[in-house]
């Protein structure tokens, strides 16, 4: 999500009501919450318990069918296609569109997800040596190990929209480590199967896993990875986070409270996530590109087929029993990003400017390229800082919102109001003209686009006219009411 197509690579996200929040204090989540975040099965488990968990029963054709029967549920509960047709697995997906459920699973109000990641973004730069990770010998994903006679065609990897170009893995994060330091780095990117042991993927510009390409190119060597499926919430939220490089695995272990275990996988000098439910061990072949596309992306149009970067698999390892994890993109997409690039505006942009109060990457914005920001306005001109310092923490927003703390950032109504009673587009437009966008949009141009900044802010001081109009509070219970 990043290549969110791939997510490929997001939820209501925080109130101005929200208690501050300690950017620096540890996880306090129970063992039990850690282990749900940590392990999908685990993760499962809860949503049923919860009746959070939809079970198809019937069996389903992994080509077309099952994303058509996904797409019917966006945005509700979770499903579990218990029968894939011709395949040996079930598939989960709906993991992430609802905000609530994600809350839920967090134990935390929906609204404070992000403020958790940001949480362990703080406690990870407090400590950049606290809570290591692991890498052991063997765990549950190398329970079962195939290095002979593996078929990738054998995992139930879904062709999810009519025009995709074949069977995608769209929600495996890929662990790589830095050809320089060793440090294990991990992303999500959209990989496509065009054979029993090949595949095709996407790499973003600027992505650190197309820098390390880049070393071992010019080596004329192969870049060693691990694709690795299923590995739940903690970590595949954290792999998200942009710009963070190697310390994406200290962040995701903050979360938890601990470390979060490593393998080492059978073929290849790459660890492996030990509760993921498959690995799929691989060298990205220096200097070959073969096609690869198109695919339904988090914009709602199709990424175009070109030559691209290619893989040749190795081996396959998983556990006894595995269900296997895929994503539809859309609300999912944009749930995933918008949770862990707000965290990481919030923290940026807070240090910058104190008055901001709240961040959200609305819907309409694909999770990607819009945002609305809260301020609690200590002066006037604040509100141009905190616009500019937003794009600059999260260079694939191509516009920017700024309103008051008494406008609901998660109410479109609300902000649409605030548009059209603050806005004075003669001082309040921000135009950031050829600046560097996401290819993933089809307005960017040779990389770049033009950006607008809203200051749909009060003036300040506060005048009378700016005052809004309030109503006695009142609580229903207290009164007899027929409906």
């Amino acid at each position: 999500m990043k290549s969110y197509a791939v997510i490929c690579t997001f939820l209501v996200v925080f109130f101005a009501a929200l208690i501050p929040f300690n950017l620096a204090a540890q996880s306090s989540v129970s063992p039990e919450v850690a282990d749900r975040l940590v392990d999908i099965k685990k993760c499962i488990a809860h949503l049923e318990k919860t009746g959070n968990l939809v079970r198809v029963k019937s069996e389903v054709d992994p080509e077309l069918e099952l994303a058509g029967i996904a797409k019917k549920y966006e945005g509700k509960k979770c499903i579990l296609f218990e029968k894939v047709k011709g395949k040996n697995f079930p598939v989960f997906i709906g993991l992430l569109w609802n905000r609530e459920i994600i809350g839920d699973l967090f134990n935390a109000p929906k609204e404070k997800v992000p403020f958790v990641i940001g949480a362990a973004i703080g406690a990870w730069r407090k400590d950049k040596s606290a809570l290591a990770s692991r890498v052991l010998e063997k765990g549950p994903a190398n329970e079962v190990i195939l290095t002979k006679d593996f078929n990738l065609y054998d995992l139930p990897v879904p062709v999810h929209a009519l025009e995709d170009g074949g069977p995608y893995l769209d929600s495996s994060v890929v662990v790589v480590n830095d050809p320089e330091t060793g440090i294990p780095n991990i992303s999500i990117h959209r990989i496509m199967i065009t054979g029993k042991d090949r595949a095709t993927f996407l790499i973003d510009p600027g992505r650190h896993l197309g820098a390390y390409l880049d070393i071992m190119e010019k080596q004329g060597k192969p870049l060693q990875v691990t694709i690795n499926n299923g590995i739940s919430l903690a970590p595949w939220l954290v792999s998200a986070i942009p710009g963070q490089g190697p310390g994406k695995m200290g962040i995701a272990n903050h979360i938890v409270g601990r470390p979060i275990d490593f393998i080492k996988a059978q073929t290849v000098n790459v660890p492996a996530f030990a509760e993921a439910q498959f690995v799929i061990e691989a060298e990205i072949l220096p200097n070959v590109r073969e096609p690869e596309g198109p695919f339904a992306e988090v914009t709602g149009y199709y990424a175009q087929r070109e030559n691209r970067w290619v893989m040749q698999v190795k081996a396959i390892t998983h556990q006894r029993n595995p269900v296997f994890h895929s994503l539809l993109s859309g609300q999912e997409v944009w749930n995933a990003v918008g949770l862990t690039a707000e965290a990481k505006i919030f923290v940026t942009v807070k240090k910058e400017v104190p008055d901001l109060k709240a961040v959200y990457l609305p819907p309409g914005g694909c999770g990607f390229y819009g945002a609305v920001i809260q301020l609690e306005k200590s002066k006037e001109g604040v509100q141009d800082k905190a616009i500019h310092e937003t794009f600059k923490a999260f260079s694939s927003l191509q516009w920017v919102v700024a309103v008051d703390s008494d406008v609901n950032i998660y109410d479109a109504v609300d902000v649409e109001w605030a548009f059209t009673t603050r806005f004075n587009a003669k001082k309040g437009f921000i135009i950031l003209k050829d600046d560097p966008g996401h290819i993933l949009n089809p307005m960017v141009e040779g990389g770049l686009v033009t950006k607008i900044g809203v200051d749909a802010t009060a003036p300040f001081p506060r005048t009378s006219a700016f005052e809004r109009v309030k109503f006695k509070e009142v609580n229903l219970k207290d009164f007899v009411i027929q409906e």
